[in-house]
C-alpha cells in the first residue's frame, strides 16, 4: 500500500515514523530500502533523533543509512525482531529446574544448576552465546541410603561453592553409626541441613561439612558466602513462620576425616544472631540481641536474599515484593561478634523542582575516577551511576531512574582502584536518566534487574517481561554534557529518558544476569534456564535444548 503513494510522500511517511519503525520498512522490500538510504534528508532526519556522537553530515547517503544502522544495534532498536533465545531444559521429562536452589557466580561466568529432589549441583559455564557443563558437585551422601535434597546454592570469590543441603537417611541406613547419618535419623524423618563447601579450584580437595544443630526446627530461605571461612543463612521456623533469624557464621577449625564419609572434612564455627531471634545469657554463645533495629524494619517479613558487599564488610538484605535489597548491616569480622545495627536502603533525592522521592538505591553499576586539582592540591574526583526505584506514596505510582553520586578525596589518601560496592556508602544522588516503562512488580516475587559488565545495558524481568534499555553510562554520568543524547530524548537539564525494548520470556524469571558480553543475558525461570543474545547476530532465532542428567 505504501508502494502505491509517490515516492515524495513515501520519503514523508518515511520521515514522520519513529526511527525503528523506519528502519524495518527500509529492511522489509527492495523499493523501500532504494527510498530510504538514497534521501539524505530522511537519513539525516533519523541520525540527529537517534543517541551518538556527532558526526559529518557531509557524508554520502549510503555511508548515512550504514551509520544509522549501526546506532540502531546499539540502542537496541528492532531487538525484538532478532534477539534470540535458547531454552534449556534438564534431567528426565519429570526433573525440573529448582530456580531457588540453583544461582550464578560472582564472575558472570559460573552458574551452578540444581534440580528440584536431587542431591547434586552441576557447574556450568556461560560464554560465547553457549552452555557447556563444566563439572558436577556430588553430595557427600549419594551413596548412603537415603535421599539428599538441594536446598540452596551460594557462590565466594575464592572459587567455593556452598551448598544447602537436606540429608534423610533411610529408617534401616546400614551406616547408622555415623555421627552425621545418626544426626539426621534423631530428625524424626524429617532430614537434617547440612552446608558442604566444595572447592572448584581444587576440586580433588576433600570437601567441607558442617550441621546447624541449633536450627533443627528452621528452615533456610537464603545462603550467602563471602569468602572460604565466613558465610551467613536466614533462616525460618518450620511451624512459625514469623520466628525468623539471620546468621553470621565464621569458621573456626577444622576436624579429621569423618570416618565412612571419606573424603571429608568436618568444620566447627562461631555464629552470631544479626536478624531477629531471642537468646538468653550464655557466656559460650556469641549472640548479640539486635535491639537497634527500627521497627520499620523489622516488619517487612522474613528475609529472602543475602548478598555480602563491598569485600564483605556489609550483608545486604532483600524482602518480598521487593526489586532492590531493603535494608544493610555492616559486618566488622575483625570485631566478631558483629554489633547488628540495621539501616534502610532508603534516600531522599529530588526528582523535580517541586517534589522530594524516597528512593532505593541498588549498588552502582558504573564509575569513573579522575586525579584533579582544586586550590592547589591534587585531588581524586570519583563518580558512581546507579540504578533506584522511588514509589509516589499517596499518588501511587512508581518510577526507576539512573543517578549519580559522587565524592572528592586527597590523591595522596586514594587508591585509585575503582570499588563499585563502596559507591553504597554516599547519601548525596542526583537523577541523570528515567527509565520509561518501568513498572514494579505486583506480585510477591518482585522485579529481578541486571546490569551488563560494562554498564551499556540494564535488564529488568518483571514476572514474564524483560525489559532491557541501552545505555551510555560515560555520557551519564556527566549529565550528556556531550551531547551524545539528542534533545528530543530530555526531560529537563541533565535528565535524559530512555526507552526500553520489550522481551517476552513465556516463563516466570526468578535470577537474572548478564555474561561478559554486553549483549548477552542468562535467566533461571520455572521452564529452564534461558540464554538470550541480544545482538543481530541472533535472527530471532528461538531454540529450546535438553541437557541430559
Amino acid at each position: 500500500m505504501l508502494l502505491n503513494l509517490p515516492a515524495e510522500l513515501v520519503q514523508l511517511v518515511l520521515q514522520h515514523c519513529r526511527t525503528p519503525d523506519f528502519l524495518e520498512a527500509a529492511f522489509s522490500c527492495r523499493a523501500l530500502y532504494e527510498i530510504a538510504t538514497n534521501c539524505r534528508e530522511v537519513l539525516l532526519h533519523h541520525l540527529y533523533l537517534t543517541p551518538g556522537v556527532e558526526f559529518d553530515p557531509q557524508l554520502k547517503s549510503r555511508h548515512l543509512f550504514r551509520l544509522l544502522v549501526r546506532r540502531a544495534f546499539q540502542q537496541l532498536y528492532g531487538t525484538q525482531f532478532y534477539a534470540s533465545s535458547t531454552q534449556y531444559t534438564f534431567g528426565s521429562a519429570k526433573q525440573t529446574l529448582d530456580v531457588k536452589a540453583s544461582a550464578f557466580s560472582h564472575d558472570r561466568t559460573t552458574l551452578g544448576i540444581a534440580l528440584k529432589g536431587h542431591g547434586d549441583v552441576t557447574i556450568f559455564r556461560a560464554e560465547n552465546r553457549e552452555l557447556r557443563q563444566a563439572g558436577r558437585l556430588c553430595s557427600p551422601f549419594m551413596a548412603q541410603s537415603g535421599s539428599v535434597e538441594v536446598l540452596r546454592t551460594a557462590f565466594d570469590r575464592d572459587g567455593g561453592v556452598y551448598v544447602l543441603q537436606r540429608f534423610t537417611p533411610a529408617v534401616d541406613a546400614a551406616d547408622a553409626d555415623h555421627p552425621f547419618v545418626r544426626q539426621a535419623l534423631a530428625s524424626n524423618g524429617a532430614g537434617y541441613v547440612y552446608l558442604v563447601r566444595h572447592s572448584l579450584r581444587s576440586p580433588h580437595d576433600p570437601v567441607r561439612m558442617c550441621s546447624f544443630p541449633d536450627h533443627a526446627e528452621y528452615e533456610p530461605l537464603a545462603l550467602a558466602a563471602a569468602h572460604r571461612d565466613t558465610f551467613a543463612i536466614s533462616w525460618q521456623h518450620k511451624r512459625d513462620e514469623n520466628d525468623t533469624e539471620v546468621v553470621l557464621y565464621n569458621i573456626q577449625d577444622q576436624s579429621s576425616s569423618a570416618g565412612a564419609l571419606g573424603g571429608l572434612i568436618e568444620l566447627e564455627y562461631n555464629s552470631c544472631i544479626l536478624v531477629g531471634g531471642t537468646q538468653e545469657n550464655d557466656d559460650d554463645a556469641h549472640f548479640v540481641h539486635p535491639s537497634m533495629m527500627t521497627s520499620a524494619l523489622q516488619n517487612r517479613g522474613p528475609i529472602i536474599n543475602l548478598a555480602f558487599n563491598d569485600r564483605s564488610s556489609q550483608l545486604l538484605y532483600y524482602y518480598k515484593a521487593r526489586t532492590l535489597y531493603g535494608s544493610f548491616q555492616r559486618v566488622n569480622m575483625s570485631s566478631y561478634p558483629v554489633q547488628p545495627t540495621m539501616y534502610g536502603n532508603a534516600c531522599t533525592v529530588q526528582f523535580d523542582e517541586s517534589l522530594v522521592l524516597l528512593f532505593s538505591i541498588d549498588i552502582p553499576f558504573f564509575g569513573t575516577h579522575e586525579t584533579i586539582q582544586q586550590d592547589g592540591r591534587s585531588m581524586c574526583h570519583w563518580k558512581y551511576l546507579s540504578f533506584g526505584v522511588a514509589r509516589h506514596r499517596s499518588e501511587d505510582w512508581t518510577v526507576a531512574c539512573l543517578l549519580r553520586s559522587e565524592a572528592l578525596c586527597s590523591s595522596h589518601n586514594c587508591q585509585h582502584v575503582l570499588n563499585l560496592e563502596r559507591g553504597r556508602r554516599f547519601p548525596d544522588w542526583t537523577i541523570v536518566a528515567r527509565l520509561w516503562g518501568f513498572e514494579d512488580a505486583t506480585d510477591s516475587l518482585g522485579c529481578r534487574v541486571a546490569a551488563s559488565k560494562r554498564g551499556t545495558r540494564i535488564a529488568v524481568a518483571n514476572w514474564n517481561l524483560l525489559y532491557v534499555w541501552a545505555v551510555e553510562p560515560g555520557s551519564l554520568i556527566e549529565q550528556n554534557k556531550d551531547g551524545f543524547y539528542p534533545p528530543s530524548s530530555q526531560a529537563g537539564p541533565g535528565v535524559t529518558v530512555l526507552h526500553p525494548v520489550v522481551l517476552p520470556l513465556n516463563a516466570v524469571c526468578f535470577q537474572l544476569q548478564f555474561t561478559q558480553d554486553e549483549d548477552e543475558l542468562v535467566a533461571i525461570t520455572d521452564r529452564g534456564l534461558m540464554y538470550w543474545n541480544l545482538s543481530p547476530l541472533g535472527g530471532g532465532r528461538k531454540v529450546v535444548e535438553h541437557i541430559a542428567s
